[in-house]
């Protein structure tokens, strides 16, 4: 994908790109003599993906403060929440508890002189299916864009290749990229150069639940200021605004046992950290939402397409005469801003919205 390392949204830039038409070369800073760039005079840089990514990636967590829940799936922690049971955890939209794992897959074939590349993986080393397939460019661990169809036994990934460059073509560019027919050049991605994996929520690791000293008539061992920290499981008992009972257990075989063991004083713990993967895109208008905000907060509009460029100045605008409520706009006074926080105050916790 067009890729950055400054940020990585949900709402990827590539998404972006197609949501506005982009041509796909010249967003890459390819100069591709077959490629039609649709009122587009320029291409793009590094620096304006970047710039890009991050006001997408702040869009993203400026709304899930106001909805209590992000959009779109990611891993989070709460770390060392006081102990509660039942706990809310900060986010909302509970997938379940665990910590993102990754397995790496050996292709069985792959053709990178095509457009798109191919890899073929064995699906059976994909036990949830071709969700959990990730390529990653290994000198900067981003993921790249990709597409899977099946095809007998096998998923076959597919590459386009302008979302094959290499990151050292990408970072240092000045000037656009020169398109070269004679495919792989020395620009562009080899095999070698990514890694397949699956990943997957793994599920061996959800809480430590950590209980304090306690010095008294009956509890006088152990050190006085030093707690213990004991492995918990979290049973997951409102999904939508993220309710947890986290209870002390032990695995063993993949199978998680209540932990009875005695602690002095019998109590239920101090603190509690939770891993956990939560977030849904299941919101009419979420992606709007996004990139209108993101217009809002870029200090330039992107980059020479006119449709991107209309949109952007209609985000910027500010009206003249604005209501007291438009003054409160925590988002800011632009139309952008205030069309994301109106979005997002209707789709958050507890409130309704209309399929």
């Amino acid at each position: 994908m067009a890729r950055s390392e400054q940020a990585q949204p949900y709402f990827s830039i590539d998404q972006y790109r197609r949501r506005f038409n982009m041509p796909p070369w010249a967003f890459n800073g390819v100069e591709n003599p077959d490629e039609n760039r649709r009122g587009c005079d320029k291409y793009w840089t590094q620096w304006e993906r970047d710039d890009l990514a991050q006001a997408l990636d702040a869009a993203e967590g400026d709304l899930a403060g106001i909805l209590e829940y992000y959009i779109g799936a990611r891993y989070l922690i709460d770390r060392d929440r006081p102990w509660d049971s039942p706990l809310r955890l900060h986010w909302g939209y509970v997938l379940g508890a665990g910590v993102r794992a990754r397995d790496e897959v050996t292709p069985s074939a792959s053709d990178f002189t095509t457009d798109p590349a191919t890899i073929t993986v064995p699906a059976a080393s994909f036990s949830g299916g071709e969700s959990e397939i990730v390529v990653v460019e290994d000198s900067t661990g981003l993921a790249l864009t990709i597409e899977v169809a099946t095809s007998g036994a096998n998923y076959v990934i597919s590459i386009d290749q302008y979302n094959l460059l290499r990151w050292s073509a990408l970072e240092d560019q000045t000037d656009t990229i020169d398109y070269d027919a004679t495919f792989p050049a020395a620009s562009w991605l080899k095999l070698a150069d990514v890694t397949v994996y699956r990943q997957y929520r793994d599920t061996d690791t959800q809480a430590t639940i950590t209980y304090g000293p306690t010095c008294c008539c009956w509890c006088t061992s152990g050190q006085a200021c030093a707690g213990t920290d004991y492995t918990g499981c979290a049973f997951v008992l409102d999904q939508e605004i993220g309710l947890v009972r986290v209870n002390r257990a032990t695995l063993s075989s993949g199978v998680w046992s209540c932990d009875t063991s005695a602690v002095c004083g019998c109590y239920g713990g101090d603190k509690v950290t939770v891993y956990y993967e939560a977030g849904t895109d299941d919101i009419p208008g979420w992606q709007q939402a996004i990139w209108r905000l993101a217009h809002s907060r870029m200090g330039e509009q992107p980059c020479g397409c006119s449709l991107a460029e209309r949109q952007w100045r209609n985000d910027v605008h500010t009206p003249s005469v604005l209501t007291a409520e438009r003054l409160n706009c925590p988002f800011g006074l632009t139309d952008g801003a205030w069309a994301a926080w109106k979005w997002a105050d209707r789709n958050a916790h507890g409130k309704g919205y209309m399929l």
